[in-house]
């Protein structure tokens, strides 16, 4: 019995191991920042890791600065973390004026990184009160590219998942094989 808990552990070991690594390895190191106009005033922010594309989901300090085209400057304005997911970065509410900006962001945690870009900021007007009681059917959205970076992400920690319960149910073929065999002499 000693031997079916040694090979189950040391496959349990080497597939941890093995799925583990490239994941953990992934991850890390610099990372850039892509700054956004919200499209009424405000700022948003995600950073990925230079490597691989992945969202930085670590705790960060975005601060953004502004420059107007007309000389006037607003901030430092601290964004917060988004309740739309993990490391998307927002400002509370809108404190750039239409016109054009001069926006920077910058972190110090995890690491320091600046990004300056440049946007204009629309009038927005308020929207048109409903004619009718009755709901409008909306036209079917476009999928956004960051939500199918989600998907390839979310993707895969299935196939990792699937990949330990394989090796698992492996391991368990193995042992009862073993045990059988034991048995049988």
């Amino acid at each position: 019995m000693r031997i079916v808990m040694m090979m189950v552990s040391l496959i349990a070991a080497v597939a941890v191991g093995v799925l583990h690594a490239p994941a953990a390895a992934a991850h890390g190191g610099p990372y850039e920042l892509e700054v956004q106009n919200d499209g009424a005033g405000g700022v948003q922010v995600v950073a990925h890791y230079v490597e691989d594309g992945h969202r930085v989901e670590a705790i960060m300090d975005p601060v953004v600065t502004a420059v107007s085209a007309d000389g006037i400057e607003r901030g430092p304005v601290r964004l917060i973390s988004s309740a739309e997911g993990r490391g998307r970065w927002i400002s509370e509410e809108p404190f750039l004026d239409t016109g054009d900006w001069t926006v920077t962001v910058t972190t110090t945690t995890p690491q320091e990184v600046s990004t300056t870009v440049e946007f204009t900021v629309e009038a927005t007007e308020p929207a048109p009160a409903p004619e009718s009681a009755a709901p409008e059917e909306s036209p079917s959205a476009e999928p956004d590219a960051s939500d199918d970076a989600a998907d390839g992400d979310e993707a895969s920690g299935m196939s990792t998942w699937l990949i330990v319960a394989i090796v698992a149910v492996a391991a368990a073929v193995v042992a009862g094989v073993l045990v059988w065999r034991r048995r049988q002499s």
